[in-house]
């Protein structure tokens, strides 16, 4: 983590959730369209700002962000964000039930910071991946019930596979695999 505390990763997962949220308000009370839009804004001014940052140019807003939020040693600045908005960006694009997207919205935001904000504290490591914690994958499950809100009891199912998905080790960020498995949930 970085700084080492816990408070770092504490900002950036309720920055993660309520950004969440903020989409999901989109969606309800704008509509699926204005958040394909909106979406596809937020991604093309983060990518123009992160290959400026990329060639050295200092971008008060965005080094503050990336002061504040980023951890160390990404692979590129605004390298979570930018999975998080594609991720919420296909979700938009590829389910087209306002009711199915806004479930795979609560399973990013809210299934996915609960499983790091209890799962740094954990103390049982998965036997598949030790990198992470049994309290993180029941927190991923039990932070994404409110799916069922929007889709009714498939949210169970939902949250179960989406906790499963995200207590693997694979190269793909979280923010890109949990999108990425709620639209094959949906669409099969």
């Amino acid at each position: 983590m970085k700084r080492g505390n816990f408070s770092f990763e504490l900002r950036r997962k309720l920055f993660h959730f309520f950004f969440g949220l903020f989409l999901i308000f989109i969606l309800i009370y704008s509509g699926r369209i204005n958040l394909i839009i909106f979406q596809s804004f937020v991604l093309i001014f983060g990518s123009i700002m992160i290959v400026l940052m990329q060639k050295g140019r200092n971008i008060p807003i965005t080094g503050w962000l990336e002061e504040t939020f980023e951890r160390e040693n990404v692979r590129f600045p605004g390298y979570g964000a930018f999975w998080y908005v594609v991720g919420a960006l296909l979700l938009a694009l590829f389910l087209g039930s306002t009711d199915e997207i806004a479930a795979a919205i609560v399973a990013l935001a809210a299934g996915d910071s609960a499983a790091t904000i209890f799962g740094v504290r954990g103390r049982h490591p998965l036997p598949h991946n030790p990198r992470k914690t049994v309290e993180g994958s029941i927190a991923f499950f039990v932070f994404t019930l409110p799916a069922c809100l929007f889709v009714g009891w498939i949210g169970i199912a939902l949250a179960a596979l989406a906790a499963v998905v995200e207590s693997l080790d694979t190269p793909v960020d979280d923010n890109l695999l949990i999108p990425i498995t709620a639209i094959l949930f949906f669409i099969s």
